[in-house]
Formats: C-alpha cells, sequence, structure tokens
C-alpha cells in the first residue's frame, strides 16, 4: 500500500469527530437567522490542482484532495458541508500520518456580504481543518482587503479514536455557526483543499456557490406555447437565473433521461410531447405533437447547466499594506481563486395542445393571409368589368341615336 494511500485513510477518518468544531464558536445570537435551505450538491467541475507554494508537485495530487462534490445545508443557524473525495476510507497508519513535513486541509471561504472590495478577492472567512504532524485542528480567520488576518476562533490539537473505516468513506465534514460571520442574508462559498509537503503545496477550488441556492427561470417566444395535434414548432428560449445572470447555457437534457440526478416529472410521456434539441445557446427547442395526443396541458421537464462569474471575485481586491503590519501570503494567493462558476438546475417547458384546425378555420387562415389581396384583385377586377359594362352601354347608345 503506498504512503498516500495510508495517510488517505488515517486522514478520512479522523474528519468525523470535527463535527465538534462548533464547540469554540460563539453561542447563538437570540434573533440572528440566515437563510435557512435544503440540501443541495455541487458538483465539481474542476479537477485541477492549482501549485499554491513552491515549484513542484512531487508527493502531492494524491486522491484524498480531489474534490468530487459538496453537499452543503443550513437552517439559518449553522452552516453543514460534507466534502466527497476520491478517495475511500480503508487502513490507517500513523508512521506516514505524523510526518512533520506533511500536511492536509479541508476549507470553505466565505463572502458574506457579496461586496468584491472586501476580503480576500471577495472572501472575508476562512473556515478549514488541517492535519499536520499527526495532529488536527480547525480554525476559522476573518480576512482583510488590506492583506491583514484576525483569529475569530480555534480547536488546536484534537484527538478521537480512528473511526470504522465503512462509516463515511472519503468524505470530509465542516459545520460552521452562522453567528460568528454575524448571519450574512446573502453570502457566497468557495470550498477547497490543499495538500502540501515540505515547502511545496497544491490545492484544489470548487466554483462559488449563491446563498440563497438560486434557480433558473426559463421565458419563450411566444410566451404561451400553443400547438396543434399532429404540428411541430420551433421554440427560441432565454434561459436566467435568480442570481441576475442569463443565457450563456452550458447543456440542456431531458430530465431523467441524459440525467440521472433529475427523474422526469410525474405524468409526463415522450411520445405524447417530442422534444429535441436543436442548440443550446441561445435555447433552440423543437416541439411535435403526434395526431393521437390527447388533448391539454404538458410540462416537459428539463435539466440546465448555466455559466455565469462569481459575484464574489468580479472585482480585483483592495491592495493597501498596513503600516508595520503583515500581509498574509493568501491574500496574493486569493487571486488565484475561480471567477467562474456553474448552475445546473431543474426547469420545465409548458405546451399546450388544442385540437387541429376546422375547415373554419382553414378558411379564417387563408382569408387573413390573402383576404386583402383578393379584396383588392376583385375591386379591380370589378372596376374593369364595370367599365366596358359602362362603355357598351354609352356605344350602343350612340348607335341608337
Amino acid at each position: 500500500m503506498s504512503k498516500e494511500t495510508i495517510f488517505t485513510d488515517l486522514a478520512v477518518a479522523s474528519i468525523i469527530p470535527l463535527l465538534v468544531l462548533l464547540a469554540f464558536l460563539n453561542p447563538l445570537q437570540a434573533l440572528g437567522v440566515s437563510p435557512s435551505f435544503e440540501l443541495q450538491e455541487l458538483i465539481n467541475e474542476n479537477h485541477n490542482w492549482v501549485q499554491t507554494y513552491g515549484n513542484t508537485e512531487s508527493h502531492l495530487r494524491s486522491n484524498y484532495t480531489d474534490i468530487k462534490a459538496v453537499d452543503y445545508i443550513s437552517d439559518g443557524k449553522t452552516l453543514n458541508a460534507t466534502i466527497w473525495l476520491a478517495a475511500g476510507l480503508r487502513n490507517s497508519s500513523l508512521a506516514v500520518f505524523n510526518q512533520p513535513d506533511r500536511k492536509v486541509s479541508y476549507g470553505m471561504l466565505i463572502d458574506a456580504d457579496s461586496n468584491t472590495k472586501t476580503g480576500y478577492n471577495g472572501a472575508d472567512y476562512d473556515l478549514y481543518i488541517e492535519f499536520i504532524g499527526g495532529k488536527l485542528s480547525g480554525y476559522l480567520y476573518q480576512l482583510s482587503s488590506t492583506g491583514g488576518y484576525r483569529l475569530i476562533g480555534s480547536k488546536i490539537n484534537f484527538s478521537q479514536p480512528v473511526a470504522d473505516s465503512d462509516v463515511i468513506p472519503g468524505s470530509v465534514h465542516l459545520s460552521l455557526g452562522l453567528d460568528d460571520i454575524n448571519y450574512p442574508s446573502d453570502y457566497n462559498l468557495l470550498f477547497y483543499s490543499a495538500e502540501s509537503y515540505k515547502s511545496n503545496e497544491v490545492r484544489q477550488f470548487t466554483s462559488w456557490v449563491n446563498v440563497p441556492p438560486p434557480s433558473l427561470h426559463m421565458t419563450t417566444s411566444p410566451n404561451n406555447i400553443t400547438i396543434r395535434q399532429g404540428e411541430e414548432q420551433l421554440v427560441p428560449a432565454r434561459i436566467k437565473s435568480t442570481t441576475g445572470f442569463s443565457n450563456d447555457v452550458i447543456n440542456i437534457t431531458l430530465a431523467g433521461n441524459f440525467n440521472k440526478n433529475y427523474e422526469s416529472e410525474s405524468g409526463f410521456n415522450s411520445s405524447e410531447v417530442h422534444f429535441a434539441i436543436q442548440r443550446n445557446q441561445p435555447p433552440l427547442f423543437k416541439l411535435s405533437v403526434p395526431s393521437q395526443t390527447p388533448l391539454g396541458i404538458y410540462s416537459v421537464p428539463l435539466v440546465a447547466t448555466i455559466r455565469e462569474p462569481s459575484i464574489a471575485t468580479i472585482t480585483k481586491p483592495i491592495s493597501i499594506s498596513p503600516r508595520g503590519g503583515f500581509i498574509d501570503p493568501e491574500f496574493e494567493l486569493s487571486k488565484k481563486y475561480p471567477t467562474v462558476g456553474y448552475i445546473t438546475k431543474p426547469i420545465s417547458l409548458t405546451v399546450t395542445v388544442i385540437a387541429p384546425k376546422s375547415i373554419a378555420d382553414l378558411f379564417k387562415d387563408f382569408w387573413g393571409t390573402y383576404g386583402q389581396f383578393i379584396g383588392i384583385f376583385a375591386g379591380a377586377f370589378i372596376g374593369a368589368f364595370a367599365k366596358v359594362l359602362f362603355d357598351r352601354r354609352k356605344k350602343k347608345h350612340e348607335y341608337a341615336e
């Protein structure tokens, strides 16, 4: 078994007692509350490591720092996050874990005020846990745009028995009392892992996510899609998130078809309304309704992924050196934070199926298209014909005289 695998096993196993990280945080404010939301899942689109310190990646880039996904949830008072890693939990060995030159960290950055001019490139707080020299510690720092930082709370060198390997394989749990960041009403989160050996370090960042979690809305042209039995129609659309960014669509799929994370809505039958995606950007759909499709209102369940710039890092932080102070090296590192995020959410396309056109409808459509031309032509014809009749009568009258 490799040293990296052995270290992975103990590192991930030791994460379990981190639920006690809240112990060093202040009591909840009596009336304070942040937005509560149900369990959200962030699929990490970026599996690249960033060289943050040093000049070599030797002994780094291990599976236990490769973030696959992050689940996060909040009741408005506590924010809980689970970072899912590529490494599973097997056996452990203190011989490798106790190496003083090796360190691994897992954390989340919080942009608590949606102000890009505060903190480190928008990040106002940094909550993380780290393993170094066989010791497990947790920290919460406040970050300043000057490059300074302030320790809010810590739990140092706490130890617990290594848990059973089948409890939480390949995962890290972080918990934050939102009272310590003053119960923000809107904030952004960025999750990361860091692995260092001697003077070299690599990190992996997820994209920023917004709290409250945004949703996607779709508008079509026309707004109300009506299609007759036996007909088809091309429908242009626009997709926008509640964060304000729109229409940079990466992918659209039919829910329950290609995207297994979202099931098809109950009652939807793809044989009744045929749906095809002509293009993603800008969205264009092709709908066709067989002649035997029952009349009614149908909802086509879709899953869309859009790309939007991170609110937390649209602009650069203010760089001011405090007199006689110390600028944290992490301040410069913050310029490497991701600036693009992704949102994957379900949306729906509502279609009303109506009866085919009757003979009267066809005549109305025909007359609406050609009626004016026919009227002009008929008027000209009648005028010419009347002129001919008038001329003939005039000639007859002249001959009679």
